[in-house]
């Protein structure tokens, strides 16, 4: 895994504090990366341009994200790997809870290649 990007639906307090936290972890956020230009796309066109740049996908969007990566993998597309966060797991208000989340999942699975993997993020 060789950075984080995070979706249109988590705070800006989260790639901050991750940022300010462990420097170590490449962290995007949708509104920036890129110039902003991939804000309000089609999932596709994200998840592409993620895999583009070698950048692991964090969503909430369980309903579309994960219907995509499944017709990705029947039709032989590759992604850099997604991590679903599900609302009842870690609430999308919980930033304390989901940066422990992130970090603890980068400490045992940065090395790892995440082509084509899907993971649910863990409360720490």
């Amino acid at each position: 895994m060789r950075g984080l990007l995070l979706d249109e639906n988590i705070s800006h307090v989260v790639a901050s504090h991750v940022t300010t936290r462990r420097p170590d972890i490449g962290i995007q956020r949708i509104f920036h990366w890129r110039a902003g230009t991939l804000r309000n796309r089609l999932d596709a066109r994200v998840l592409q341009a993620a895999t583009e740049d070698g950048l692991t996908l964090v969503t909430y969007d369980v309903n579309t994200i994960l219907p995509l990566v499944t017709e990705w993998g029947v039709s032989g597309l590759t992604h850099a790997g997604v991590i679903f966060v599900y609302q009842r797991t870690i609430r999308s208000n919980d930033f304390g809870g989901l940066i422990r989340a992130l970090e603890r999942l980068w400490d045992h699975e940065h090395d790892q290649d995440w082509t084509n993997r899907t993971h649910y993020l863990e409360r720490a």
